[in-house]
């Protein structure tokens, strides 16, 4: 095999595709976004899409996503972060509202380097940022709309413990241990205060 794989960098949204009949060679890569893409309601793409809002909201979206790290996003000071996403609506059909909640769980790290997995699974991140979409109406419903998300922050420490009487967290839970959600303008000063408070747990 020669040459090693490319770090990602953005792609031009005109980029068009090549090699082929005209009816693809016309499509740009915004057309393969938006065909991919537009159903933001749907779990995975919803959760991508969050990802991106704390990314921004926490000023490290210069970094592009990949998604088979060990964490999702890196602050510029050194910590992880692990962003996960809850909802009481789904792109389907709801006889009612779900029940948010989110699995947290220990994973086997593997690097990207050596191309081996570790044995042992752990929690990789430091800080973990549960994203509480809140919309319950499909007329008003939309994840681009800032307003309708909260933003939930923990340490890997608290998830720790939480892992060892439970398997999933609710909303219903985070409400029952009274952790209070932030609005994005709130976010990124939370994560810093997390930040420093591990940190300072760690020194002394």
């Amino acid at each position: 095999m020669k040459g090693i794989p490319r770090k990602p960098s953005r792609l031009d949204p005109l980029t068009r595709f090549s090699g082929g009949p005209d009816c693809v060679n016309r499509r740009t890569i915004s057309d393969f976004w938006q065909w991919a893409y537009s159903g933001i309601m749907q779990n995975v793409e919803r959760g991508v899409l969050a990802e991106y809002i704390v990314a921004t909201l926490l000023g490290v979206d210069n970094e592009l996503r990949i998604p088979w790290l060990a964490y999702d996003l890196k602050l510029s000071n050194g910590k992880t972060l692990e962003v996960k996403t809850m909802s009481l609506l789904q792109a389907w059909h709801q006889k009612e509202l779900s029940n948010p909640k989110v699995v947290i769980k220990p994973t086997r790290k593997w690097d990207p380097k050596t191309g081996i997995m570790d044995d042992t699974p752990t929690f990789h991140s430091d800080l973990y940022v549960i994203c509480f979409f809140t919309a319950d109406n499909h007329d008003t419903a939309n994840p681009l709309n800032i307003a309708q998300w909260e933003f939930y922050v923990l340490p890997k420490k608290q998830i720790e413990g939480f892992w060892k009487e439970r398997k999933s967290i609710s909303l219903k839970f985070l409400r029952e241990k009274s952790i209070k959600p932030t609005t994005a303008f709130e976010l990124k000063d939370e994560v810093i205060e997390l930040c420093k408070s591990t940190s300072d747990a760690h020194a002394s």
